[in-house]
């Protein structure tokens, strides 16, 4: 005999729809173009990208924007630089951002909307205020692989906050040995990496990390054991967990680091999760995930679809599949995405690999 469902109520329709579905509103995010003039007034001497053995001051960066030759750097650091101009042109243009060969295009809206929520999860684990006219100490590591989303994102809270922008090679994110030197060497005080990658420092010797104040895991699986791994070598750190997707750009949930793997949308953002027909699934049922809302790529690989319970709006599949708790979070159902072949990954590789972002 098949099963009846219970229709569901006006209550439970809200919850999954707005209530659940939905990041508060943002409010007065600064335009691109604000957020790059706040890197000209940080001194040019400092560092603003590392990358293996090659830099990038800050007068080396902002002197392509004006201009300058770039490829002095290396490959990578130089197709990061491109990337920098490709982000002013496109603000100054008010057109959309192409990245590289990846099929994502961003509106500046949709950037500043992401870097603005770096900086917010930034500020909260500052030690000290900020002056203005001297930028952020923050040195912040990024341990992932890159999309051009996700350099787009990271460059310019970096610039827009004076901070130093670390990017890990792709042997030392494969190697939990290297990427804890690396941690120590560069002194990071904000670590952006994969969950799987730090959990396998519990293989290893604890190292000492103390510079770090806080650590924001990726992924869609969450070991209960990183929470205890990452309080020890790090003491005073917080650490948090969240959810990237190439079709959003930066963060598009964000939870505890408690080995539960629960998430909530961020300000702007925007999660359903919906059955074959597009229709609703309830607490406890599972369903694909689909992203919608203020970061949401222009353009993508993958096609958009209109929103069938928002007017105008559009979500993207992403690919994994999850589900909503009682109490409202959304818990994907398998440690690692699946959806791998829509996944368009721009890699920085070695720096004598060129990278072109301007692709």
């Amino acid at each position: 005999m098949e099963q009846v469902v219970p229709a569901m109520s006006a209550v439970e329709r809200h919850r999954l729809v707005d209530e659940w579905a939905n990041g508060v509103e943002l409010y007065d995010v600064p335009p691109v173009t604000k957020l790059i003039e706040s890197g000209r007034r940080v001194p040019m001497v400092r560092t603003a990208v590392r990358y293996g053995g090659h830099i990038l001051t800050y007068a080396e960066l902002f002197g392509s924007l004006d201009g300058g030759a770039i490829g002095t750097a290396g490959p990578s650091l130089d197709g990061l630089a491109r990337l920098f101009c490709d982000i002013a042109a496109a603000a100054a243009a008010d057109s959309v951002l192409i990245l590289g060969s990846s099929d994502i295009a961003l509106t500046p809206d949709a950037l500043a909307a992401a870097a603005d929520d770096r900086r917010a999860v930034v500020a909260d684990c500052r030690s000290g205020r900020v002056d203005p006219a001297y930028g952020s100490a923050d040195v912040r590591l990024f341990a992932t692989a890159w999309d051009c989303a996700d350099a787009a994102v990271e460059l310019l809270a970096a610039l827009a906050d004076g901070a130093t922008l670390v990017l890990a090679t792709t042997a030392q994110r494969n190697d939990p040995i290297a990427l804890a030197e690396l941690i120590s060497t560069c002194a990071a005080t904000h670590v952006v990496a994969e969950a799987r990658t730090l959990a396998a420092l519990a293989d290893r010797p604890a190292p000492a990390l103390p510079t770090v104040r806080r650590w924001d895991i990726t992924g869609t699986g969450c070991p209960a054991i990183l929470s205890s791994l990452l309080g020890a070598i790090a003491p005073g750190s917080v650490a948090g967990f969240a959810y990237t997707a190439p079709e959003y750009a930066g963060i598009a949930a964000r939870g505890p680091l408690d080995g539960t793997g629960r998430l909530r949308p961020i300000p702007g953002a925007r999660v359903l999760v919906l059955d074959d027909a597009l229709g609703l699934c309830a607490p406890g049922v599972s369903g694909d995930v689909y992203l919608g809302g203020a970061a949401l790529a222009a353009e993508s690989g993958i096609a958009a679809l209109a929103d069938p319970f928002a007017p105008d709006g559009r979500i993207y599949p992403t690919g994994t599949r999850g589900r909503w708790n009682a109490d409202g979070w959304l818990v994907f159902d398998v440690a690692e995405s699946t959806n791998a072949a829509h996944v368009s990954d721009v890699d920085l590789g070695d720096p004598s690999d060129p990278v072109d972002y301007a692709a």
